[in-house]
């Protein structure tokens, strides 16, 4: 089996962040929908605008940890053979994350 290299890892994790921030959209698109509170005002932008760029830093950690390993470990670890499970698994747990976190910010507590 083929080392990876940087490239090899980056060609391999970059054309999935699409993927990622369309699971993560449509979770946080969707909790907002359910809570029916379409008021959006600019400092609810700001604080989707920032979700969205801590979610795509957490995405860069399992590129970070994967070339860590590599270059330091000299691939020890062999983080290559994990790489659908971080991937799947991340993106399922930060899409529940953002779908329980936009109800709790979104829900009108006054109706209850």
């Amino acid at each position: 089996m083929l080392e990876n290299t940087t490239i090899d890892i980056l060609k391999w994790w970059e054309p999935k962040r699409l993927w990622f921030n369309i699971g993560v959209g449509i979770s946080g698109v969707s909790a907002i929908v359910s809570t029916g509170n379409f008021e959006c005002i600019l400092f609810n932008i700001f604080g989707i605008v920032a979700w969205g760029v801590i979610a795509n830093i957490l995405f860069s950690t399992g590129i970070l940890v994967e070339i860590l390993d590599d270059y330091y470990f000299k691939s020890k670890f062999k983080l290559s053979r994990f790489r659908w499970f971080f991937y799947i698994a991340g993106t399922i747990l930060y899409c529940i994350l953002t779908f329980g976190y936009a109800i709790f910010y979104f829900i009108d507590f006054a109706d209850f």
